[in-house]
């Protein structure tokens, strides 16, 4: 089964290690919740921001889930301290979209999807499929890489350590007018060159329609 999406707008942000601004005290005005913000959390409340969708539904992705807080949890267990609640509330991939429901006040459908590498194209499937019956979606990959200690682990030549991608998109019958390659993006995570590839693609087409075939 074929069901083709048309990109009606984007947003991306990234860093080496760590993104400055998101404007968290403008989309969040409230200090205590404000703090407990994860990264991802973030990314997501900026991007949906930037792209001023607060009131559709919204499918989510991210490859390794909330890592700085589990990290958090493991290290504090290994000490034998107390794990913190606020860490341990935070440490399940759904943490972006709990956030975005409370701050936006959005009711309606928001999921998270995981699949490693294959995030990308499963926030698509997913967004693809979701599309048959919202009149729009917000689809948003996102992942936070810097955590203590990081520098152990990370051998797999990432050095963009937090990048979100999102696209808000609606159904059509239209043809596609964009074909995905496998194009590789050397830094990034492999979860999220599919939608990085997507954006170039979309960028270049200019003010021409943005459509992609996406199989189920």
């Amino acid at each position: 089964m074929q069901i083709n999406i048309e990109i009606i707008n984007y947003s991306k942000i990234e860093d080496a290690k760590k993104i400055v601004s998101l404007n968290e005290k403008i989309i969040v005005p409230d200090m205590m919740l404000r703090r407990r913000l994860t990264r991802n959390a973030r990314i997501a409340l900026y991007l949906t921001d930037q792209i001023g969708a607060w009131d559709v539904p919204i499918v989510i992705g991210n490859a390794y889930g909330e890592v700085a807080e589990t990290f958090d949890i493991l290290r504090a267990i290994a000490a034998g301290e107390t794990v913190s609640p606020t860490a341990f509330q935070n440490s399940v991939h759904n943490t972006p979209a709990s956030y975005l429901s409370i701050v936006g006040k959005n009711k309606g459908y928001i999921t998270t999807v995981s699949d490693l590498y294959e995030t990308s194209h499963a926030v698509l499937r997913v967004g693809a499929v979701k599309s048959l019956s919202h009149e729009k979606l917000l689809l948003i990959v996102s992942d936070s890489l810097d955590f203590e200690r990081v520098d152990e682990l990370n051998n797999c030549g990432v050095n963009i350590m937090e990048c979100g991608v999102a696209i808000l998109i609606r159904q059509t019958d239209k043809e596609a007018t964009i074909t995905l390659t496998q194009k590789s993006y050397p830094g990034y995570s492999p979860s999220i060159w599919p939608i990085l590839e997507l954006l170039d693609q979309a960028a270049a087409l200019g003010e021409k329609e943005k459509i992609i075939a996406i199989e189920i």
